[in-house]
């Protein structure tokens, strides 16, 4: 019941179960068998209900001796006058008030940007889970309604969502059609101005320990898949140039668009360092890649320190708990390199305080990295409106080894499908708009942070603030699926304040 240039949105949290509390639970056993979990569990949470998604709906609905919650997210703009705005919380009972609470909303003399300051990179993955709640749209329908949904909540997709119609004519010169993807770029970035995108996924060269996959029908060795034997730092010159012509079309057709500052090309998923053959391929790739443009940023989620791709990699992509030792992150800065936060299997369902979500842009700031990725705000393998938990998929790492596993609960998803006949997706949740509050807590941190290297009288109570903010994230910490740990007092975040 908002008044006076606030608006009020409220929603209703649901509670989801939870079978065993979150870890990665792989398992080997055939295909047919039943698969469940048999070992500890990773994470400070527990079996049970777990508040989660939030319903965009008005009506609760209570059994006898049970409790629930409501979200109310109140929404001004730069337009909104300074001052504190009242209303009032009206609850019915078949139409019978039964309860009013007033409330105040402070709204301060100054504006977060319009965009956010800080990258925070959720992967968009559209499976078959949202076919019934987007039945009926168009793919460009589908697509605009996703990104408008991102940008509201101000996270990043990772991509944009058009691939490049790369050929080769008979004389094997490679051609491109880059009609879809400028017309979808240029929604990305210049309407909805998202801050970052990877290249589209032709260029992704390998995951895990793979070798690098085939590029326009060129395999990247002699031989045969996997290329056991061959010399993983000598690519094929027919797998080079076949990749090289179509990566400097690319390249050069993006830096003529304006966009090339805002992409980077996302080489490999947690590539295995610990192989030498894995070592000597990225080398290799990262050389093909940078002959074509030195400026191409190439980024790995290494999660930890490869020495030997010190010269290689452009990005990298490190863990926030302490796999990739502080130092090491100083160092590759000072040598030209960018630092983001990898991050998956933190932001699992059950885990007390979505500490993670929140603290990350808190990390950043702290740590002078320049973004942070998450694989996915969207992927789905059951309901979870009914199952707080996936279903076993089967994957390999390596070639000709292949395992079941089950990935953390709310793992690859922070945001619903709608409920037909109630309401439409996307859907947010409580770790959705915690990672908002952090985006936009990142905003505050810079202000402090100019403001304390400022003449301003009140430069040494922002000094003090921002020691009292990087006290709450500290390297080495337990990881984001111990939120208990890494934030043991929650009211410590909301009482650091100016």
């Amino acid at each position: 019941d908002g008044r006076g240039g606030v608006a009020v949105e409220t929603g209703v949290v649901g509670y989801v179960p939870v079978d065993y509390a979150t870890a990665y639970y792989n398992r080997t056993t055939p295909d047919w068998e039943l698969k469940y979990p048999t070992h500890n569990a990773a994470s400070d949470g527990w079996s049970g209900w777990w508040p989660d998604p939030i319903a965009p709906t008005n009506v609760c609905e209570l059994a006898a001796n049970e409790t629930g919650a409501v979200w109310i997210n109140f929404k001004t703009d730069g337009g909104t006058a300074p001052g504190v705005y009242r209303g009032r919380i009206v609850w019915r009972e078949a139409g019978r008030i039964v309860r009013t609470d007033d409330y105040a909303v402070m709204v301060w003399n100054f504006a977060l940007p319009a965009v956010a300051e800080i990258p925070a990179v959720y992967d968009l993955r559209m499976g078959a889970r949202w076919a019934d709640d987007v039945k009926g749209l168009s793919a460009d329908e589908r697509r605009r309604l996703f990104l408008k949904f991102y940008s509201e909540k101000r996270i990043c997709p990772d991509s944009v969502n058009a691939s490049v119609r790369f050929a080769r004519d008979a004389e094997g010169r490679v051609t491109a059609d880059f009609a879809e993807y400028d017309r979808l770029a240029t929604e990305y970035f210049e309407e909805f101005k998202f801050p970052v995108s990877y290249t589209p996924g032709t260029f992704y060269c390998f995951g895990w320990g793979m070798p690098p996959k085939a590029f326009l029908g060129e395999e990247p060795y002699e031989g045969k898949w996997p290329f056991e034997g061959a010399d993983r730092s000598q690519l094929r010159p027919a797998y080079r140039k076949a990749y090289q012509d179509a990566l400097r079309l690319y390249w050069n057709h993006v830096k003529a668009k304006g966009w090339d500052k805002k992409i980077v090309l996302y080489i490999s998923d947690e590539p295995h360092f610990s192989v030498k053959a894995v070592k000597d391929q990225m080398i290799a790739l990262c050389r093909m890649i940078h002959e074509v443009d030195p400026a191409i940023r190439v980024y790995s989620s290494t999660w930890r320190h490869c020495p030997e791709w010190n010269d290689s990699l452009d990005v990298w992509g490190v863990g926030h708990y302490g796999a990739f030792p502080v130092a090491e992150m100083k160092a590759r800065a000072a040598a030209g390199k960018h630092i983001w936060f990898t991050t998956d299997g933190q932001m699992c369902l059950d885990t007390p305080y979505c500490a993670v979500e929140r603290l990350l842009p808190h990390y950043s700031i702290a740590y002078d990295a320049e973004a942070y990725e998450f694989w996915g705000a969207t992927w789905l393998t059951y309901d979870p409106w009914q199952y707080g938990w996936h279903s076993y998929i089967r994957q390999s790492d390596t070639p000709g080894k292949f395992y079941s596993v089950r990935y953390p609960d709310g793992d690859g998803y922070l945001m619903y499908p709608g409920v037909p006949g109630r309401f439409k997706g996307p859907v947010s949740s409580v770790r959705l708009e915690a990672a908002r509050d952090g985006v936009e807590d990142f905003s505050y941190l810079k202000a402090l942070r100019r403001l304390a290297a400022s003449a301003d009288g009140r430069a040494a109570r922002a000094k003090a603030l921002l020691a009292d903010f990087a006290a709450l994230v500290t390297i080495p910490n337990p990881g984001g699926r111990y939120s208990s740990r890494i934030l043991p007092e929650p009211e410590r975040l909301r009482r650091t304040s100016p």
